[in-house]
């Protein structure tokens, strides 16, 4: 019996995700793909799913192969080492360099984008793929070695750089502006809840990066680097509540 390679299985464990987000079991498929229920299941397993069925199946879900390929986790680590976060978190432009790469830039749009000499874009390159968090390929094509979704350490040296130099500009955002789109609410919740509250968070902002990449690919219209920000936390109900008693 054949099995999927690697890669090929978080490309299948992402187009069985998007299957099911179209409301589509193997029985709906089969029917529409006029086979079997069995055989529909051996695809999704990758036995016998050749790139024509790949692509029926894709087009029934509403995606293409591109987009899974971007979706799909990338078996990479999951969280920075401290070293690594030290340094990161010391040399703003290099960690954004690598963000920039984890979310499917290649050098060469950044030196466009933020003006930033290619020997430098070089040198950062070359530290970045010292640190184990990229890989450098033929022809200078480059691709992340963690996880789309990689965390870093609650306190540590990423946490307290992003406090320091991109919090206020959260904090200072016009939320009454014109172009200023945002949701607001209270809701009880214990611990348990608002970790999967987090784990929505999360799963959102892989949605939001698979739609960023939609638009690079394909862009119809001018964008804007956009601010995005979730929070989850408790209220401090004395400071919401001051004065109702009054």
């Amino acid at each position: 019996m054949n099995h999927p390679r690697p890669g090929a299985t978080s490309l299948l464990t992402q187009l069985r995700a998007e299957l099911r987000r179209a409301g589509l079991t193997a029985k709906a498929i089969g029917d529409r793909l006029g086979v079997a229920e069995p055989t529909v299941r051996r695809w999704l397993n990758g036995q016998g799913l050749t790139l024509d069925r790949l692509d029926a199946l894709c087009a029934l879900a509403g995606t293409d192969i591109r987009d899974l390929a971007a979706a799909a986790p990338s078996g990479g680590a999951t969280r920075f080492t401290l070293a690594q976060e030290r340094i990161l978190a010391a040399d703003r432009a290099l960690a954004f360099l690598f963000f920039a790469i984890l979310n499917g830039w290649q050098p060469d749009a950044f030196e466009r984008e933020f003006g930033v000499p290619q020997p430098r874009v070089a040198a950062y390159l070359q530290r970045l793929d010292r640190l184990g968090l990229i890989a450098i390929g033929a022809g200078g094509r480059v691709r992340p070695l963690t996880d789309r979704a990689v965390s870093w350490q609650r306190g540590g040296p990423l946490a307290v750089a992003f406090d320091r130099t991109v919090k206020h500009l959260f904090l200072t955002l016009d939320y009454g502006a014109e172009d200023a789109r945002y949701v607001a609410d209270m809701v009880r919740l214990g611990e348990g809840g608002r970790a999967r509250v987090q784990a929505l968070f999360e799963a959102l902002r892989l949605e939001i990066h698979r739609i960023a990449e939609q638009e690079r690919m394909t862009p119809s219209e001018p964008a804007d680097w956009t601010a995005l920000f979730l929070l989850v936390r408790p209220l401090d109900m004395a400071e919401v509540g001051e004065g109702m008693a009054a």
